[in-house]
C-alpha cells in the first residue's frame, strides 16, 4: 500500500531510517530538507508492506526518485508511476519499472576516503550565476541545461538550505566546478563538474572532483556518483572512486 506524506503520517522518520548510506535516500532525504511537503509541487510517499516502510518515493514537479528495496512491490510501484504524471524517474537499477518512459542506466561509483590530491589550486565558492554560464558552454547529450531561472531559482534554494555546495576555479573567469546535487547527514552524490573547453586536460576536473570528496569525506559522508553511460570511463578510474552499483533513469 502506498501513502502519501501528511500531517497524519511523519515520513521524516522513514527517510532518516532507509536513506542511511544510499544515494537514491540521500537525493530523497536532501528534497525533503530542502522542501516542506505542503508545498504544492513536492510529494512524499512511503510504500507498506506488513506494516513495514519497503520503498520512499519522491515528487519534484513531475521529477520522481524512487527508493526501493528488495521488498518493494514493483508492480505497485509501475502502476503508480503510470498514472502519476511522471516526466522522468531516478532509481537503482536493479529494478525495472513497468511503464511508458525510456530507460537509461549508467555506473554508480562511490568513495569513503581521502583521495591524494598534490596539485594545487585556489578554490572559490563562485555564484550560481558563474556556475551556469560554465554549464552552459559544457552541455552534451546526457546533460541538458535547464533554463537559468529554474536552475537559478532551485539551486539558489538549495544553497540557503545547505543541502547542496558548490566549489570552482577561476582565471580571469570560473574555468572549472563541481557541486553536489544532493547532500543528508551521512551521505552526499555529486554532479555538474564542469570545465571550460578551452581549459581541458589541465587536471582542473581531477582537482576538483578530489578536493570536494575530501571534504566531504571528513565530514563522516559517504560520497556517491553517477557516471554516464561509457563517458569518462577512465578519468574515473583514475580517481580512485569503487563501482556501488548502477543507477537507472527513465525519461
Amino acid at each position: 500500500m502506498i501513502r502519501i506524506a501528511g500531517d497524519d503520517l511523519n515520513i521524516e522518520n522513514y527517510i532518516k531510517v532507509m536513506s542511511e548510506g544510499n544515494p537514491f535516500g540521500c537525493r530523497i532525504s536532501s528534497l525533503y530538507n530542502t522542501y516542506d511537503y505542503r508545498l504544492p509541487f513536492v510529494d512524499y510517499w512511503i510504500q507498506v508492506d506488513d506494516n513495514k516502510c519497503v520503498s520512499i518515493i519522491a515528487r519534484l514537479e513531475t521529477s520522481f526518485i524512487l527508493l526501493l528495496t528488495d521488498l518493494s512491490d514493483m508492480e505497485e510501484i509501475s502502476s503508480f508511476i503510470r498514472v502519476s504524471g511522471a516526466a522522468s524517474i531516478i532509481c537503482d537499477g536493479k529494478y525495472e519499472i513497468d511503464c511508458a518512459l525510456t530507460r537509461l542506466e549508467g555506473p554508480i561509483l562511490s568513495s569513503r576516503v581521502i583521495m591524494d590530491n598534490p596539485q594545487k589550486a585556489e578554490v572559490i565558492e563562485p555564484t550560481v550565476k558563474e556556475v551556469y554560464s560554465l554549464i552552459s558552454k559544457c552541455a552534451s547529450k546526457n546533460f541538458a541545461v535547464p533554463s537559468y531561472e529554474s536552475f537559478a531559482l532551485d539551486v539558489g534554494h538549495k544553497l540557503n538550505k545547505n543541502t547542496v555546495r558548490i566549489y570552482g576555479i577561476k582565471d580571469s573567469e570560473l574555468i572549472s566546478c563541481i557541486m553536489t546535487l544532493a547532500e543528508s547527514p551521512d551521505s552526499a552524490v555529486l554532479g555538474a563538474l564542469a570545465t571550460d573547453p578551452d581549459y581541458r586536460n589541465k587536471g582542473y576536473g581531477a582537482f576538483l572532483i578530489k578536493y570536494i570528496n575530501n571534504v566531504l569525506v571528513k565530514e563522516g559522508r559517504a560520497v556517491f556518483l553517477h557516471r554516464a553511460p561509457d563517458e569518462n570511463i577512465e578519468f574515473y578510474n583514475k580517481l580512485g572512486f569503487d563501482l556501488y552499483g548502477k543507477w537507472a533513469e527513465y525519461r
